[in-house]
């Protein structure tokens, strides 16, 4: 059970308080998204994420919870031991909660509480992080201390805690005189709450950007129109290019002219391009003499294929069924897997797409225009059950911080959602798809993602 003593600062010292390990709650696993009223913001610094959420089961101190997540299920991260990196994001991100809670109470206190639960082996000198009784997961408490009974928002009680008293974190009663009860959440007073935090995190946000902190408080709604290059002498010869600088043919000079047209009436508030030439070529193609909006970036080149760019892909295909065993590898070797040290692997093609759309998600001055990008394609050579096979889709997009794309025709407008459109200049087919990556006949990463591949 996690006890925080909490004193009127000027009697407090640090023996006066003790921490010890919070119990788990069934509401600490669920997904951590926008469309989750108790939800407050989603943060970012360097490769973590963090979610904001008030505690859904005690209001006192209008209570919040700052938590380590995975960027894929936006769930805790549990039982592992956590990097510096990964608890420097946790303080910048309580740092900021915190400021914003001294905004509008007294006293803002935060406690980290994570990582906190240890069994030791006296007899094997072994550590088990976490224990049956209670996971650990990477998180801290900011809550504002202040008269209970007074309505610092709106007219939401502050319900404790009481300067001087004990506040035990998870007690659903009293144990000792001294000890607040829990208070719940009416669904009103929730809103309340998390739209007023809200506000004060995106006053102050912006003065931790500096240190890499990214925020976000409201979903995105944006369309991405994702275009593949057009045709290269490298494309009709099935040579791997890669970061090779080949240019567009006449075929592909023709292929982008034609998505001109079929783009005719579109305004695209921001157009991205890989830095490539073959890439650069179609996007200006395509916008004709309005060319001065196009930003080139490296984070959407095509994947590195090292000392293998130029030669023909049945080649590599061949080597690696000689010099490996694909279908043995897990997961985690299938898609970390480089063949030498000049090539890229899937991970790492997908952390640079994943950090370009995640910056789009977090930009200050994304618009309702829809964004355009200029790309490459990308199909692995690696025998039929393991290809990448969804013509026209390339790489791993992730949909950041929750935002789901609709599947099955079922809205998700209060998730938020970004709508891919993918044009594949050969066929000018539109496509839009969760993405495949398979190995051994089994689908790898398969949620909130998609794909593009060249055909």
């Amino acid at each position: 059970m996690a006890r925080l003593r909490v004193e009127n600062p000027s009697l407090s010292s640090s023996k006066n308080k003790h921490i010890t390990s919070t119990a788990s709650s069934r509401w600490a696993f669920d997904p951590s998204t926008l469309a989750d009223p108790k939800v407050i913001a989603l943060a970012r610094f360097e490769q973590s994420d963090y979610a904001v959420h008030l505690h859904p089961e005690d209001k006192r101190g209008y209570r919040s919870v700052v938590r380590l997540i995975n960027k894929d299920r936006m769930v805790p991260i549990i039982n592992r031991d956590y990097s510096s990196t990964e608890r420097i994001g946790l303080a910048l991100t309580m740092a900021l909660v915190t400021e914003a809670y001294s905004r509008i109470v007294p006293i803002a206190q935060n406690v980290v509480t994570g990582n906190n639960a240890h069994l030791f082996h006296p007899k094997t000198g072994i550590i088990q992080l976490g224990i049956s009784q209670e996971l650990i997961f990477l998180h801290g408490h900011v809550f504002g201390c202040g008269d209970p009974e007074g309505k610092y928002i709106e007219d939401v009680p502050l319900d404790g805690p009481v300067l001087g008293a004990i506040f035990d974190m998870d007690a659903p009663s009293s144990h000792e005189s001294d000890d607040d009860k829990q208070v719940s959440w009416k669904s009103d007073e929730m809103n309340k709450v998390v739209r007023r935090l809200e506000t004060e995190i995106e006053n102050i946000h912006h003065a931790y950007k500096v240190h890499g902190l990214s925020v976000i408080t409201r979903n995105v709604f944006v369309d991405i129109y994702i275009v593949r290059h057009g045709e290269t002498d490298w494309n009709t010869q099935k040579r791997l290019q890669g970061r090779t600088d080949i240019p567009l043919n006449a075929q592909g000079k023709l292929q982008a002219c034609q998505l001109k047209e079929k783009f005719a009436g579109i305004h695209f508030s921001k157009v991205f391009t890989s830095d490539l030439i073959r890439a650069r070529s179609s996007a200006e193609l395509i916008l004709g003499s309005n060319t001065s909006t196009i930003i080139e970036t490296s984070l959407l080149r095509e994947r590195c294929w090292g000392i293998w760019e130029g030669r023909l892909a049945t080649e590599l295909k061949s080597y690696l069924e000689q010099t490996t065993n694909l279908h043995k590898f897990t997961q985690e070797e299938y898609l970390s897997f480089k063949w030498d040290g000049t090539a890229e692997s899937y991970s790492d093609a997908y952390q640079r797409i994943e950090t370009f759309i995640r910056s789009i998600a977090i930009s200050p001055s994304l618009s309702d225009d829809p964004i355009l990008l200029s790309s490459h394609g990308d199909r692995i050579p690696m025998g039929d059950k393991s290809q990448i096979k969804n013509a026209g889709l390339r790489y791993n997009l992730y949909i950041p911080y929750g935002i789901q794309p609709e599947r099955n025709n079922e809205s998700q407008e209060a998730a938020g959602k970004i709508t891919i459109i993918v044009e594949n200049p050969a066929g000018l087919t539109q496509c839009s798809a969760v993405l495949t990556v398979e190995h051994g006949g089994k689908s790898l990463i398969t949620t909130y993602f998609f794909i593009l591949c060249l055909v």
